[in-house]
């Protein structure tokens, strides 16, 4: 794929995957895909497919950093960019208002791919398919200033989503004071309250905060009567792995904190035969119902170990689709 029988880039075929992938509809792996673009670029930046490179590296940076969770990616695309910012070095545009460089717009694929097949192939088949695009310059786009800029931002912006997306936010001492009594239990009201802030699909800063220090609390110095409360305080916001984009590093926290679990009770039968009062997606009310229990007996299910321990495995399987890999 992207190569042809003599070892050449098939521009054509490129172009169509990275419009694809930047759409969110890839037709292969975009990892390898975006690997690809990294060691080509890496090996000649100057050349006329590194340019190319180049542009499409710069495209895809926003895509690499909300959706893939392989830190050596990462490294790959950086170190790759790296090396074309040394190579440009302070490379200034020799034709000032005598062209127009083409703007890469992240809400146009096809423009971004177009540019670069017309760098890497400007007489292949790929650039034949866009000889109607006459505004687009090939002289501005090979602009030494150009590339340097493009160069200069893809490695800003992709060692700023590293940092942000692989690095596991830090413990914060004024969450303890908010979330510790004085006999060092957790105060479940104060850790709720916060997770119940969690309501819709984008990540609420505060709730997500709750549930890194759940997920701490899971790995660390969690009492018995705690763990269960605090385990669906953190599904609750593993939940928003995908739509909420949370990021790899607080995935695999997430799923670390589970796995901490006690499962056992999987492997005994559900006594509720007339089945269960609420969904189990009701978190954080069902956290509470485990933290605070009523005075009436447990006859509708809610506290039931069996069903808790179910969600919890299926919070596990889930993060462990969106969890930063090394």
């Amino acid at each position: 794929m992207y190569y042809k029988d003599d070892g050449s880039i098939d521009y054509k075929d490129l172009a169509n995957e990275l419009a694809n992938m930047l759409h969110g509809y890839p037709y292969g792996e975009p990892p390898e895909t975006l690997g690809m673009i990294a060691g080509e670029l890496r090996t000649a930046p100057g050349s006329r497919h590194g340019r190319a490179m180049l542009v499409a590296a710069y495209a895809s940076r926003w895509y690499a950093k909300w959706q893939i969770t392989d830190v050596s990616v990462f490294d790959d695309l950086i170190d790759a960019a790296t090396r074309a910012e040394e190579f440009y070095g302070t490379a200034v545009c020799p034709a000032p208002g005598e062209h127009e460089h083409p703007e890469i717009d992240a809400a146009d694929p096809e423009g971004a791919a177009e540019i670069m097949a017309l760098i890497g192939d400007p007489e292949g088949s790929a650039a034949d398919s866009f000889r109607d695009a006459e505004h687009l310059d090939l002289d501005a786009m090979n602009c030494p200033g150009y590339l340097r800029e493009l160069a200069a931002e893809t490695v800003r912006d992709l060692t700023q989503a590293r940092r942000e997306r692989f690095e596991v936010p830090p413990a914060d001492a004024e969450l303890d004071e908010r979330y510790l009594t004085e006999d060092g239990r957790a105060d479940l009201d104060a850790l709720l309250s916060d997770i119940e802030r969690q309501k819709y699909s984008s990540i609420d800063p505060a709730a997500e905060k709750a549930a890194v220090w759940a997920s701490r609390r899971l790995l660390g110095d969690a009492r018995p009567e705690e763990r269960a409360p605090l385990a669906l305080a953190v599904a609750h916001l593993a939940q928003h792995c995908y739509w909420g984009s949370a990021a790899p590093s607080v995935a695999a926290l997430y799923n670390e904190a589970l796995r901490t679990f006690d499962l056992a009770a999987l492997d005994r039968p559900c006594p509720h035969t007339d089945g269960h009062s609420v969904q189990i997606r009701d978190t954080p009310r069902h956290a509470r119902a485990l933290a605070f229990p009523p005075e009436d007996a447990d006859d509708n299910g809610e506290r039931c170990p069996r069903r808790v321990a179910a969600y919890v495995q299926e919070m596990i399987d889930y993060t462990a689709q969106y969890m930063s890999r090394a």
